[in-house]
């Protein structure tokens, strides 16, 4: 009998011990990230575009070409910024600017170091180097801007302000709807 009193306060307490683990692990999550690196695909989208033009144009090729290129160094950390994502706008910046240019002067250095830039071709070895080295940087730059830092924490509603008898939901329901979540 005194052991069944022992197992029993024993199983109490460790009832009771658990119980509030449990009920804290049952709470949702009030925020849900959004990503909107979509945006971020357009800026670099135009800017790759004006730099194709301008590469592609006879004359007035330069003014051009820099306006893609300070529309790839900006649009990033302007629509961060946007977001309210100041962090991910000085990243984005920083990455924009520093990863080309690290790795054009590697490409360069590389390149010069494997095919021997003194003979024929002579200096433009370093700039075909620089050029690949720089566009290698841009495309890792961009899919770190994009996939990583295009994220924002929104507050989920509750369930008690997304009821159906509200008539602005009922106001803009849409006539065909698709969505999937993974």
């Amino acid at each position: 009998m005194l052991r069944a009193r022992r197992l029993l306060r024993t199983a109490t307490i460790a009832a009771v011990l658990l119980s509030s683990l449990t009920a804290g692990a049952q709470e949702q999550e009030r925020f849900e990230q959004h990503w909107y690196g979509w945006q971020n695909l357009i800026g670099l989208g135009a800017a790759y575009s004006l730099v194709g033009v301008g590469l592609g144009l006879d004359s007035g090729t330069t003014s051009v070409i820099a306006a893609g290129l300070g529309t790839y160094v900006l649009s990033g950390p302007i629509i961060h910024l946007a977001h309210g994502n100041g962090i991910g706008a000085g990243v984005s910046a920083g990455l924009n600017l520093g990863l080309p240019l690290t790795t054009g002067v590697i490409g360069a250095f590389t390149y010069c170091g494997i095919a021997n830039c003194k003979g024929y071709m002579g200096d433009l070895g370093y700039v075909v180097g620089a050029v690949i080295g720089g566009g290698l940087g841009m495309l890792t730059a961009n899919v770190i801007d994009v996939a990583f830092l295009a994220v924002e924490k929104v507050e989920r509603p509750s369930p008690a302000t997304t009821g159906s008898l509200d008539p602005e939901a009922t106001r803009y329901r849409p006539l065909f709807q698709a969505s999937f979540r993974f």
